[in-house]
Parts: structure tokens; C-alpha cells; sequence
């Protein structure tokens, strides 16, 4: 006959938030959301910056180490802005990340990857950006623009 055993790992954490003299879940929020907000000036300029080369390599030919250093490029803009609460600018650069590793080579995409960032570089200051529904009506674009791209070369792999 055999002996069924469980194991069951140390949890660290709830041990941790249940010993005495620790800190609450509240306050450590609180403090992490205090440390993000001590730095958010100097990653906003970091964004600032990304764009900025993002845009200057957009204007250089195409070529595939091209598209991989501005697909990572994006891939940061997406994670870094997301914790800022910039959650349109992160669906911008998500939209974008998806076009570059596409694969795409149509006529259309230099123009669809510079659609791209001048979006980003207006949804960064979504207080400038208009309203909400305009925000979203640009993301929706983008989301379609990048749609009808990737979704015939998805297709073409499909059935080859």
C-alpha cells in the first residue's frame, strides 16, 4: 500500500503579514504607491526619451534588427507606462509591439508604424489628449489598422 504525502511550501508572505509588528497590506500599498509616484517624474521624461528614439528610427529603412530594437523599445513603453496608470499609451505600444513582429512588409506599414507613435506620443499627455472617448476612438483605430494587417498574413501562414 502506498502513502500519499503532501507537501505544502512555507509561505513567506502570510507568514510574514501575520507575525506581530508587521505591515499592513494597506500601508505597504500606500508605500509603494508613494516610492512609484517619488520617481514618476523622471520616468515620464524616460518615456519622453523612448519615443523620441522610437520615432527617429522609424525614418531610417526597414530591416528586420530595425523592427526588433523598436519592437523592445514599444515592449518598455507598454510595461513602464502601464504602471503609471497611463493605460491607453500601453494599449498604443501593445498595438504597436503586435505590427512589428508581424512580420508585415505592405507598402502601408512605414506609414502605420508612424500613425503608431504620433498616437503614442499624444496619448503620453492624455490630459492634452481630449477627452476619453476621443482617446478610445484612437486606440480603436489603431487596434483596426493593425487588425487588417496582421490578420491576412496570420490567414496566409494558416493555409501554407
Amino acid at each position: 500500500m502506498s502513502v500519499v504525502r503532501r507537501f505544502r511550501p512555507e509561505n513567506r508572505l502570510a507568514k510574514m503579514l501575520q507575525a506581530p509588528g508587521g505591515v499592513s497590506i494597506g500601508v505597504a500599498l500606500h508605500n509603494a504607491s508613494a516610492a512609484l509616484e517619488s520617481i514618476r517624474e523622471s520616468c515620464m521624461q524616460a518615456l519622453d526619451q523612448k519615443l523620441a528614439v522610437l520615432a527617429n528610427m522609424a525614418a531610417r529603412p526597414e530591416n528586420a534588427s530595425r523592427d526588433e530594437a523598436m519592437y523592445l523599445i514599444a515592449n518598455e513603453i507598454f510595461s513602464e507606462s502601464g504602471s503609471f496608470g497611463l493605460s491607453e499609451l500601453s494599449a498604443a505600444a501593445y498595438s504597436l509591439c503586435t505590427l512589428l513582429d508581424s512580420g508585415d512588409r505592405t507598402p502601408t506599414r512605414a506609414a502605420t508604424i508612424r500613425v503608431h507613435i504620433d498616437s503614442m506620443r499624444a496619448l503620453r499627455h492624455p490630459d492634452m489628449a481630449g477627452d476619453q472617448s476621443a482617446r478610445a476612438a484612437v486606440l480603436e483605430g489603431l487596434r483596426d489598422l493593425t487588425a487588417r494587417l496582421v490578420e491576412p498574413l496570420l490567414t496566409e501562414e494558416s493555409t501554407t
